[in-house]
């Protein structure tokens, strides 16, 4: 839970940081205001997340430690670090903590 605090938290800091933008659309200038532009990309990254996390939440993983095969939730699976089809995770029958394998 960490991670995702950390990442919403920098998403938001990020959006933030904006001020205002200057836009040129033909002889025209205009100024766009900072939420304008942070408001959709805040929802994206939070809908990107979300999205991706409940399709790699349906696999199935495999401790290497004890053989046990279990789903992470949405969360766990979109913010776990991986390596091709492999992630970390924290195993819920044994509590090793390292890349398990997706089942086929």
């Amino acid at each position: 839970m960490k991670k995702a605090t950390v990442l919403l938290t920098v998403a938001l800091l990020l959006a933030l940081s904006l001020t205002s933008c200057e836009v040129h659309f033909g002889d025209q200038k205009y100024e766009v205001e900072w939420y304008v532009i942070a408001i959709p990309t805040v929802l994206i990254i939070v809908s990107a997340t979300a999205i991706a996390g409940a399709v790699l939440s349906k696999n199935t993983y495999v401790c290497p430690e004890c053989g046990h095969k279990f789903r992470p939730k949405w969360w766990q699976a979109a913010l776990s670090l991986h390596v091709n089809s492999d992630r970390v995770f924290k195993c819920p029958n044994c509590g090793h903590k390292g890349f398990c394998r997706k089942e086929d």
